[in-house]
């Protein structure tokens, strides 16, 4: 595991789970929905820029789901891998991609991405050879992620695009082809590559610092009203104003597939004040769930978040 479980840690984690799930099992939440990574970390690690282990916490946290727009913080480091290697050249149109596929979640903007990684287009069906020879090269972050050899990658699965709804073509054959290849990641996964980017660990540190960036969100009431700003209903919406937040929220309601539909996730790095005199400076969370009730409810992920960062606060 890439943190160390404390004392400490665990009787945050067992505590803030079980009362989200007294509070939210009523509205939906069950135990098997819920999956949970927790990271503490005694210093900002994007301003800092030394490299630490983590304590931490984990409730399902290798648990799979459909990890909707949580993947495209995996979509991004892939392609700075590409650009830092030359196998991708950097451009407008890229750049105003990876921009929009992080702070606004646009799906068109990510799927230009992963074409560019993977030198794939996806659209009408495919001659069997031609499949095949397609859907190897459509799993090329797969084989990026493999090779950092993280025991949290083990089981993911990252090679499908974003859809709002039915897939066709060569991606509907795609999605079934070997039985269920949907996109899945746990919140351990997750967890570790937003710990690994802020940490400056996963590329070059000042490619992780650049990255980072782009997932900050302003705790303000004119960037939250921005319908894709990803605050209402996550993280953001319960955090203080004093805090700091980066983060990329995923989302499904009902998508024609039974199998991709009705998520919530959110995951974070989230940064105390710069005044704050306690033992933890910032804190990784990573919260997936499940089912109708919690796609539809827009409670849970910031009551989490606000349960967490009053805890760290006070440590």
């Amino acid at each position: 595991m890439f943190f160390d479980t404390t004392t400490r840690s665990q009787a945050l984690g067992e505590q803030l789970v079980q009362k989200v799930l007294e509070d939210y099992r009523s509205a939906g939440l069950s135990e098997d929905g819920l999956g949970v990574t927790l990271l503490l970390h005694p210093q900002r690690l994007a301003q800092e820029g030394k490299p630490h282990r983590p304590e931490g916490f984990a409730y399902h946290g290798q648990q799979l789901f459909y990890p909707c727009s949580v993947v495209k913080a995996f979509y991004l480091v892939a392609m700075d891998a590409c650009l830092a290697s030359g196998q991708v050249q950097p451009h407008e149109d890229l750049e105003r991609a990876m921009r929009d596929m992080i702070i606004w979640s646009s799906n068109t903007a990510t799927n230009y991405v992963i074409d560019l990684i993977t030198a794939t287009t996806g659209d009408t069906l495919l001659s069997a050879e031609e499949f095949l020879n397609w859907a190897n090269r459509r799993q090329a972050v797969n084989r990026y992620f493999q090779s950092h050899q993280w025991p949290e990658l083990t089981d993911i699965n990252l090679c499908q695009k974003l859809m709002d709804d039915e897939r066709y073509g060569r991606e509907k054959a795609f999605v079934t082809h070997g039985g269920n290849n949907h996109n899945r990641l746990c919140s351990n996964a997750a967890a570790r590559l937003m710990f690994e980017l802020f940490n400056g660990t996963v590329a070059a540190p000042e490619r992780c610092h650049s990255m980072a960036a782009r997932f900050h969100r302003p705790l303000t009431a004119d960037f939250a009203a921005q319908p894709a700003s990803q605050i209402t209903g996550y993280f953001g919406a319960g955090l203080p104003a004093e805090a700091t937040l980066y983060s990329k929220a995923g989302w499904t309601g009902w998508t024609g597939d039974p199998l991709a539909s009705y998520r919530r996730h959110d995951l974070g790095y989230i940064e105390l004040p710069s005044n704050h005199e306690g033992h933890y400076q910032a804190f990784t969370l990573a919260v997936f769930t499940q089912g109708q009730a919690m796609s539809e409810g827009t409670e849970l992920l910031p009551a989490f978040a606000r349960l967490t960062y009053d805890a760290v606060a006070k440590m």
